[in-house]
Protein backbone atom coordinates (compact mmCIF):
# COMPACT_ATOMS: atom_id res chain seq x y z
CA UNK A 1 0.00 0.00 0.00
CA UNK A 2 0.89 3.36 -0.77
CA UNK A 3 -1.73 5.66 -0.88
CA UNK A 4 -4.06 6.78 1.64
CA UNK A 5 -7.62 8.12 0.15
CA UNK A 6 -9.53 10.18 2.65
CA UNK A 7 -13.44 11.19 2.42
CA UNK A 8 -14.77 13.17 5.01
CA UNK A 9 -18.66 14.34 5.30
CA UNK A 10 -18.77 18.63 5.43
CA UNK A 11 -21.43 17.95 8.02
CA UNK A 12 -20.90 15.28 10.28
CA UNK A 13 -17.22 15.23 10.37
CA UNK A 14 -17.04 11.59 9.65
CA UNK A 15 -13.93 10.56 8.10
CA UNK A 16 -13.53 7.35 5.95
CA UNK A 17 -9.61 5.79 5.51
CA UNK A 18 -8.51 3.77 2.48
CA UNK A 19 -5.51 2.34 2.11
CA UNK A 20 -4.68 1.92 -2.12
CA UNK A 21 -1.89 0.36 -4.00
CA UNK A 22 -2.57 2.77 -6.94
CA UNK A 23 -4.15 6.18 -6.49
CA UNK A 24 -5.36 6.34 -10.18
CA UNK A 25 -8.64 7.75 -11.45
CA UNK A 26 -10.76 4.15 -11.31
CA UNK A 27 -9.31 2.53 -7.69
CA UNK A 28 -11.17 5.96 -6.64
CA UNK A 29 -13.95 6.14 -8.58
CA UNK A 30 -14.61 2.55 -7.50
CA UNK A 31 -13.38 3.08 -4.13
CA UNK A 32 -16.28 6.06 -3.95
CA UNK A 33 -18.93 3.87 -5.20
CA UNK A 34 -18.21 0.65 -3.50
CA UNK A 35 -17.09 1.85 0.19
CA UNK A 36 -18.73 5.12 0.74
CA UNK A 37 -21.97 5.77 -1.62
CA UNK A 38 -23.15 2.03 -1.83
CA UNK A 39 -22.99 2.28 2.15
CA UNK A 40 -24.00 5.94 3.50
CA UNK A 41 -26.05 6.65 0.00
CA UNK A 42 -25.67 9.28 -2.22
CA UNK A 43 -24.19 12.96 -1.74
CA UNK A 44 -25.75 15.86 -3.45
CA UNK A 45 -22.23 17.54 -3.82
CA UNK A 46 -18.87 16.35 -4.10
CA UNK A 47 -15.30 18.56 -3.45
CA UNK A 48 -11.72 17.79 -4.21
CA UNK A 49 -8.89 19.06 -5.40
CA UNK A 50 -7.62 19.42 -8.84
CA UNK A 51 -5.68 16.17 -9.49
CA UNK A 52 -5.76 13.87 -12.54
CA UNK A 53 -7.97 11.59 -10.46
CA UNK A 54 -10.66 13.48 -9.80
CA UNK A 55 -10.56 15.73 -13.32
CA UNK A 56 -10.53 12.49 -15.17
CA UNK A 57 -13.59 11.21 -17.61
CA UNK A 58 -14.22 8.43 -15.52
CA UNK A 59 -14.78 10.27 -11.92
CA UNK A 60 -17.16 12.48 -14.54
CA UNK A 61 -18.55 9.77 -15.72
CA UNK A 62 -19.75 8.65 -12.00
CA UNK A 63 -20.64 11.84 -11.12
CA UNK A 64 -22.67 12.47 -14.23
CA UNK A 65 -24.80 9.12 -14.01
CA UNK A 66 -25.56 9.19 -10.41
CA UNK A 67 -26.70 13.13 -10.55
CA UNK A 68 -23.40 14.66 -7.76
CA UNK A 69 -22.31 18.02 -8.56
CA UNK A 70 -18.84 18.14 -8.56
CA UNK A 71 -17.03 20.88 -6.82
CA UNK A 72 -13.39 21.49 -7.78
CA UNK A 73 -11.38 24.04 -5.33
CA UNK A 74 -9.11 26.94 -7.01
CA UNK A 75 -5.61 26.11 -7.56
CA UNK A 76 -2.86 26.07 -5.68
CA UNK A 77 -5.49 26.25 -2.47
CA UNK A 78 -5.78 23.91 -0.44
CA UNK A 79 -7.54 25.82 2.25
CA UNK A 80 -10.47 25.48 0.11
CA UNK A 81 -10.72 21.57 0.55
CA UNK A 82 -12.15 20.81 4.32
CA UNK A 83 -10.35 17.33 4.47
CA UNK A 84 -6.88 18.97 4.38
CA UNK A 85 -7.48 19.25 8.01
CA UNK A 86 -7.79 15.58 8.93
CA UNK A 87 -4.70 15.38 6.60
CA UNK A 88 -2.99 17.45 9.84
CA UNK A 89 -4.85 15.21 12.18
CA UNK A 90 -3.69 11.41 10.63
CA UNK A 91 -0.23 12.41 10.16
CA UNK A 92 0.73 12.35 13.98
CA UNK A 93 -1.63 9.52 14.93
CA UNK A 94 0.00 7.22 11.93
CA UNK A 95 3.40 8.37 13.41
CA UNK A 96 2.58 6.66 16.99
CA UNK A 97 0.80 3.82 15.71
CA UNK A 98 3.19 2.37 13.38
CA UNK A 99 6.44 3.05 15.69
CA UNK A 100 9.43 1.57 13.67
CA UNK A 101 7.48 -0.64 11.60
CA UNK A 102 6.81 1.66 8.95
CA UNK A 103 5.69 -1.31 6.23
CA UNK A 104 2.67 -1.94 7.87
CA UNK A 105 0.62 1.34 8.32
CA UNK A 106 -2.49 0.36 6.34
CA UNK A 107 -2.80 -2.20 9.27
CA UNK A 108 -3.48 0.95 12.11
CA UNK A 109 -6.29 2.79 9.59
CA UNK A 110 -9.25 1.41 10.92
CA UNK A 111 -8.37 1.85 14.92
CA UNK A 112 -7.59 5.41 14.02
CA UNK A 113 -10.02 5.80 11.93
CA UNK A 114 -12.25 4.94 14.85
CA UNK A 115 -10.83 7.36 17.28
CA UNK A 116 -11.21 10.11 15.12
CA UNK A 117 -15.11 9.50 14.15
CA UNK A 118 -15.49 9.29 18.42
CA UNK A 119 -13.48 12.07 19.07
CA UNK A 120 -15.63 15.26 20.33
CA UNK A 121 -15.50 17.98 17.27
CA UNK A 122 -14.76 21.65 18.83
CA UNK A 123 -16.80 22.86 15.84
CA UNK A 124 -19.79 20.93 16.00
CA UNK A 125 -19.52 20.16 20.25
CA UNK A 126 -20.22 16.87 19.24
CA UNK A 127 -18.49 13.18 17.99
CA UNK A 128 -18.86 12.05 13.76
CA UNK A 129 -20.62 8.86 15.50
CA UNK A 130 -23.19 10.46 17.46
CA UNK A 131 -24.03 12.91 14.22
CA UNK A 132 -24.36 9.91 12.14
CA UNK A 133 -26.09 7.36 14.17
CA UNK A 134 -27.96 9.37 16.65
CA UNK A 135 -25.70 7.44 19.23
CA UNK A 136 -22.43 7.18 20.71
CA UNK A 137 -20.37 4.30 19.94
CA UNK A 138 -19.23 1.99 22.47
CA UNK A 139 -15.69 2.36 23.46
CA UNK A 140 -13.18 0.46 25.52
CA UNK A 141 -13.93 3.71 28.40
CA UNK A 142 -17.00 3.38 28.12
CA UNK A 143 -19.05 0.42 29.03
CA UNK A 144 -22.69 1.10 30.45
CA UNK A 145 -23.63 4.13 28.84
CA UNK A 146 -24.78 3.33 25.51
CA UNK A 147 -28.52 2.72 24.16
CA UNK A 148 -28.31 -1.19 25.37
CA UNK A 149 -29.71 0.07 28.63
CA UNK A 150 -32.37 1.42 26.98
CA UNK A 151 -33.12 -1.65 24.71
CA UNK A 152 -32.89 -3.96 27.14
CA UNK A 153 -35.78 -1.64 29.45
CA UNK A 154 -39.00 -2.52 29.00
CA UNK A 155 -40.29 0.48 28.72
CA UNK A 156 -38.53 0.59 25.14
CA UNK A 157 -40.81 3.70 23.31
CA UNK A 158 -41.75 6.04 26.50
CA UNK A 159 -38.09 6.18 27.01
CA UNK A 160 -36.69 6.35 23.41
CA UNK A 161 -39.18 9.18 21.87
CA UNK A 162 -38.03 11.77 23.96
CA UNK A 163 -34.48 10.74 23.03
CA UNK A 164 -35.37 11.43 19.15
CA UNK A 165 -36.21 14.91 20.47
CA UNK A 166 -33.26 15.62 22.27
CA UNK A 167 -31.29 14.40 19.26
CA UNK A 168 -33.23 16.73 16.88
CA UNK A 169 -33.08 20.10 19.20
CA UNK A 170 -29.23 19.19 19.26
CA UNK A 171 -28.58 18.87 15.61
CA UNK A 172 -30.26 22.49 15.27
CA UNK A 173 -28.29 23.35 18.05
CA UNK A 174 -25.16 22.02 15.90
CA UNK A 175 -26.02 23.80 12.96
CA UNK A 176 -25.97 26.98 15.13
CA UNK A 177 -22.29 26.27 16.26
CA UNK A 178 -20.91 25.30 13.05
CA UNK A 179 -21.91 28.82 11.58
CA UNK A 180 -21.07 30.31 15.38
CA UNK A 181 -17.42 28.48 14.89
CA UNK A 182 -17.19 29.95 11.09
CA UNK A 183 -17.68 32.57 11.82
CA UNK A 184 -15.11 33.14 14.49
CA UNK A 185 -12.33 31.59 12.16
CA UNK A 186 -13.39 33.98 9.73
CA UNK A 187 -12.64 37.47 11.74
CA UNK A 188 -9.49 36.07 13.30
CA UNK A 189 -7.70 34.99 10.26
CA UNK A 190 -9.41 38.61 8.89
CA UNK A 191 -7.22 40.53 11.59
CA UNK A 192 -3.98 39.69 9.84
CA UNK A 193 -5.26 39.70 6.59
CA UNK A 194 -5.28 42.44 3.73
CA UNK A 195 -8.47 43.80 1.85
CA UNK A 196 -9.13 41.78 -1.12
CA UNK A 197 -9.25 43.53 -4.69
CA UNK A 198 -12.69 44.09 -6.26
CA UNK A 199 -11.86 42.29 -9.69
CA UNK A 200 -14.54 42.69 -12.37
CA UNK A 201 -14.52 40.94 -15.38
CA UNK A 202 -12.08 41.78 -18.31
CA UNK A 203 -9.66 43.24 -14.94
CA UNK A 204 -5.81 43.26 -15.81
CA UNK A 205 -4.21 40.81 -13.05
CA UNK A 206 -0.83 39.32 -12.29
CA UNK A 207 -1.02 35.58 -10.86
CA UNK A 208 0.87 33.63 -8.39
CA UNK A 209 3.33 30.98 -10.12
CA UNK A 210 4.63 27.90 -8.58
CA UNK A 211 7.85 27.19 -10.67
CA UNK A 212 9.79 23.97 -10.76
CA UNK A 213 13.27 22.87 -11.47
CA UNK A 214 14.44 21.79 -14.90
CA UNK A 215 17.89 20.68 -14.86
CA UNK A 216 17.63 19.12 -18.33
CA UNK A 217 16.61 22.87 -19.30
CA UNK A 218 19.26 25.33 -16.91
CA UNK A 219 16.44 26.36 -15.23
CA UNK A 220 15.96 26.89 -11.49
CA UNK A 221 13.08 27.70 -8.83
CA UNK A 222 14.84 30.16 -7.14
CA UNK A 223 15.39 32.19 -10.19
CA UNK A 224 11.62 32.01 -11.94
CA UNK A 225 9.51 34.67 -11.31
CA UNK A 226 6.94 34.83 -8.25
CA UNK A 227 4.28 36.57 -10.63
CA UNK A 228 3.22 36.63 -14.03
CA UNK A 229 0.84 38.31 -16.41
CA UNK A 230 -1.24 39.88 -17.63
CA UNK A 231 -4.40 37.72 -17.93
CA UNK A 232 -7.61 38.43 -17.82
CA UNK A 233 -10.48 38.13 -15.10
CA UNK A 234 -13.13 36.13 -17.24
CA UNK A 235 -15.79 35.65 -14.55
CA UNK A 236 -16.56 35.21 -10.62
CA UNK A 237 -17.46 31.56 -10.03
CA UNK A 238 -17.79 32.63 -6.13
CA UNK A 239 -16.96 35.38 -3.70
CA UNK A 240 -13.15 34.72 -3.58
CA UNK A 241 -12.81 32.84 -6.54
CA UNK A 242 -12.05 33.85 -10.47
CA UNK A 243 -11.65 32.02 -13.59
CA UNK A 244 -8.97 34.22 -16.08
CA UNK A 245 -7.72 33.85 -19.65
CA UNK A 246 -4.94 34.53 -21.57
CA UNK A 247 -4.98 38.20 -23.06
CA UNK A 248 -4.19 36.58 -26.82
CA UNK A 249 -7.43 33.79 -26.27
CA UNK A 250 -9.63 35.92 -24.05
CA UNK A 251 -12.61 33.40 -24.45
CA UNK A 252 -11.06 30.49 -23.28
CA UNK A 253 -10.64 29.76 -19.61
CA UNK A 254 -7.48 28.61 -18.22
CA UNK A 255 -8.93 28.17 -14.65
CA UNK A 256 -10.48 29.04 -11.68
CA UNK A 257 -7.82 30.69 -9.05
CA UNK A 258 -8.54 32.23 -5.46
CA UNK A 259 -7.83 35.84 -4.74
CA UNK A 260 -5.20 35.61 -2.97
CA UNK A 261 -3.35 34.16 -5.96
CA UNK A 262 -4.42 37.46 -7.81
CA UNK A 263 -3.12 40.86 -7.88
CA UNK A 264 -3.98 43.83 -9.86
CA UNK A 265 -1.89 44.52 -12.82
CA UNK A 266 0.26 47.46 -12.97
CA UNK A 267 0.91 48.30 -17.09
CA UNK A 268 4.87 48.40 -16.87
CA UNK A 269 5.81 48.08 -20.38
CA UNK A 270 3.46 47.71 -23.18
CA UNK A 271 2.96 44.63 -25.18
CA UNK A 272 3.92 42.57 -22.08
CA UNK A 273 3.24 39.24 -22.04
CA UNK A 274 3.25 36.47 -19.43
CA UNK A 275 6.91 34.71 -19.18
CA UNK A 276 5.29 31.38 -17.92
CA UNK A 277 2.01 31.21 -19.31
CA UNK A 278 -0.09 29.31 -17.66
CA UNK A 279 -1.77 26.18 -18.91
CA UNK A 280 -5.44 25.03 -19.21
CA UNK A 281 -6.78 23.39 -15.84
CA UNK A 282 -9.90 21.41 -14.39
CA UNK A 283 -12.74 19.01 -15.86
CA UNK A 284 -13.77 19.50 -20.07
CA UNK A 285 -16.89 22.11 -19.85
CA UNK A 286 -18.68 19.20 -21.58
CA UNK A 287 -20.19 16.52 -19.74
CA UNK A 288 -19.12 13.31 -21.61
CA UNK A 289 -21.92 11.03 -23.01
CA UNK A 290 -22.68 7.98 -20.77
CA UNK A 291 -24.96 5.31 -20.53
CA UNK A 292 -27.30 4.54 -17.24
CA UNK A 293 -25.39 1.46 -16.33
CA UNK A 294 -23.16 1.70 -13.05
CA UNK A 295 -20.03 0.80 -13.07
CA UNK A 296 -18.85 -2.58 -10.52
CA UNK A 297 -16.66 -4.06 -8.96
CA UNK A 298 -15.17 -6.34 -11.58
CA UNK A 299 -17.32 -3.85 -14.73
CA UNK A 300 -14.72 -2.44 -17.30
CA UNK A 301 -15.22 1.21 -17.51
CA UNK A 302 -14.60 2.46 -21.22
CA UNK A 303 -12.71 5.16 -21.80
CA UNK A 304 -13.89 8.49 -22.91
CA UNK A 305 -12.47 10.32 -25.34
CA UNK A 306 -13.20 14.46 -23.94
CA UNK A 307 -13.17 17.06 -26.94
CA UNK A 308 -9.09 18.42 -27.55
CA UNK A 309 -7.94 21.13 -25.94
CA UNK A 310 -4.83 22.63 -26.46
CA UNK A 311 -2.05 23.32 -23.74
CA UNK A 312 -4.07 20.98 -21.45
CA UNK A 313 -1.73 19.06 -19.57
CA UNK A 314 -2.55 16.30 -16.07
CA UNK A 315 -3.06 18.36 -13.04
CA UNK A 316 -1.16 18.26 -9.65
CA UNK A 317 -2.99 17.75 -6.48
CA UNK A 318 -3.09 16.20 -3.33
CA UNK A 319 -5.24 13.53 -1.83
Amino acid sequence: MKWIFIVEDCTTKWVELFPLKQATAKECALTLLNEVFLRYGLPRRLISDNGSQFVSAIMQQLCYVLNINQSLIPVYHPQANPVERKNRDLKPRLAMMVGNNHTLWNEQLPAIRFAMNTAKCETTGCTAAYLNFARELRTLDDVTTDLRSVIHNDNFVPEFTPYLKRFERNMSQIKENIEKNQDRRKAYADKSRKPSPNFKPDDLVWVKLHPLSKANQSKSAKLMPRKDGPYVILSQKSPTTFVIASCDKPDVPLGAYHVSALTPFQNVTQNQSPVVPLRRRGRPPNQPSVSNEIPGKNAKISKITPPRRDGLRRCRGRM
